[in-house]
């Protein structure tokens, strides 16, 4: 079933994002079609409605100011983990038949990449091949923004099954993703997704966004006597921490202001404006030169963020990442 598409008017921060992070010649978008140009040996230009696809995902975004960063960076990923298949030994096989493929389209001059908004209820962004057209296609879903290694995840899974559909459509979108651990002697399915090209830096989240949902996750927990200090990459573990230790916390029955005995609170990144990467716990009032008992914040790490530690030392120094 045809959906209804929503023109909507442009917003003047959106026409200057569009300009000057899209359209520029200078722009990340425009070097990652010339890096893949020189690879592959055929020019994929990207090409977006912009008033269809801000008013089917507009309600998404509202910070307006996120929205081309976002689409920006979809699409240099895609650009990217393609390169790194090209670039791949292992996908020689996989290449040829790309090459084939573009080969025997009459349009292979004029390859395209139409970036559109995914039907409604999709999550991640999905691509899409048509040998008629010589044109792939990217969509863009209504969804929460998805991590670099979910989305480098699954443009691998999709581009290593671009020959498997039917019809002459390759249908590329995923709608689950699961993690795999790492694995020691992995078969050739895993060599050939193994695609490692660092992403170029527009390519990446802001700092709030890309430590939110990116994993693993980096956690130490020090004593600095009197005080115990967290540092950790993904912020909503720092919150709910906070949170539960404030909610329960037992307070102090002389303390005229009936505060709890600990103070858990979060510090700002010293990195970058809106992140918080530190909790400090330390004594409201009283006994301040005692150390502070670790252990339910260890095993609520343990148990609750499912953190692993692998590494402790003592006499001063980081007691366990």
């Amino acid at each position: 079933m045809s959906k209804e598409l929503r023109v909507s008017p442009m917003p003047l921060q959106l026409r200057r994002d569009i300009r000057d992070k899209w359209d520029s010649p200078d722009s990340s978008v425009h070097t990652s079609i010339s890096a893949l140009n020189k690879i592959l040996g055929y020019t994929i230009t990207p090409s977006v409605e912009w008033p269809i696809l801000w008013g089917a995902v507009k309600d998404q975004f509202p910070d307006n100011t996120t929205f081309v960063p976002l689409v920006v960076r979809y699409t240099i990923a895609w650009y990217e983990r393609l390169m790194g298949r090209l670039e791949n030994p292992a996908c020689e096989e996989w290449t040829d038949q790309l090459l084939n493929t573009i080969t025997e389209s009459s349009k292979a001059k004029a390859l395209s990449l139409h970036i559109e908004p995914s039907e409604d209820g999709v999550s991640l962004p999905g691509t899409k091949w048509n040998a008629k057209l010589a044109a792939f296609k990217l969509f863009i879903p209504k969804a929460e923004p998805v991590s670099q290694i979910k989305l480098d995840s699954t443009y691998d899974k999709c581009l290593e099954n671009l020959f498997n559909a039917d019809e002459g459509w390759a249908d590329l979108a995923t709608e689950t993703y699961v993690p795999t651990p790492p694995t020691i002697g992995a078969g050739p399915s895993e060599e050939r997704l193994s695609v490692t090209r660092l992403p170029v830096l527009d390519a990446l989240a802001r700092p709030p966004d890309l430590f939110k949902s990116t994993g693993p996750y980096t956690l130490i927990v020090e004593e600095r006597s009197p005080q115990i200090v967290v540092q950790c990459s993904h912020e909503p573990s720092l919150e709910l921490i906070v949170s539960y230790f404030t909610k329960w916390g037992k307070t102090n029955p002389i303390d005229s202001e009936r505060r709890n005995i600990l103070r858990v609170q979060l510090v700002e990144s010293e990195y970058c404006y809106g992140v918080f990467d530190t909790v400090t716990i330390e004594r409201t009032m009283g006994r301040r030169g005692d150390s502070i008992n670790p252990v339910m914040l260890l095993a609520f790490i343990e148990v609750i963020l499912r953190g692993s530690f692998v590494w402790e030392r003592t006499g001063g120094q980081p007691d366990r990442v």
